[in-house]
């Protein structure tokens, strides 16, 4: 029996080490699909990114940035496809989960991704559940709030 502990442990460790990620290669996107949502959207960029906008305002929630990574890339010489976060929510139901998990905060605000590559808009935007993973939140406390926010995106670019 004494024997059979360390033979155990060992293989456990086997196992776990085999399973983990190298640190020098970025997950493919079938290891982030868990996490990340990508819907094509029906729309060009432009009207996407502004579609999105309207919705979000729409349903009460605040603008906090939107980011242009194009234009960043442009000002200090480089080129890239079209690429705007949205950087959104509601300070309404993001303050009670941030009181409740301070380092929840780090998940807020939400954030949604629309970029254009080979010819077809795309938006990217995180799983709720993902983003509550490893936090005091639990589904329930955000199942109308987060969750919503993601439905509105699937619905705004899919409309």
């Amino acid at each position: 029996m004494k024997h059979i502990l360390p033979l155990i442990a060992a293989s456990a460790l086997c196992i776990s080490t085999a399973s983990a990620h190298p640190a020098d290669k970025p997950p493919t996107q079938n290891e982030t699909a868990m996490t990340t949502h990508t819907l094509t959207s029906k729309y060009s960029f432009d009207e996407t990114v502004s579609r999105l906008e309207t919705a979000i305002k729409s349903k009460g929630m605040d603008i906090f940035a939107v980011i242009d990574h194009q234009e960043a890339a442009r000002r200090n010489g480089l080129t890239m496809q079209p690429a705007k976060v949205i950087v959104f929510g509601t300070p309404k139901a993001g303050t009670p989960l941030m009181v409740k998990d301070p380092a929840f905060a780090l998940q807020l605000p939400l954030r949604v991704l629309v970029t254009e590559t080979d010819g077809k808009v795309r938006t990217a935007y995180t799983d709720t559940r993902a983003l509550i993973v490893g936090s005091r939140i639990s589904f329930d406390e955000v199942a109308n709030t987060l969750a919503n926010a993601e439905k509105l995106i699937q619905k705004t670019v899919g409309e």
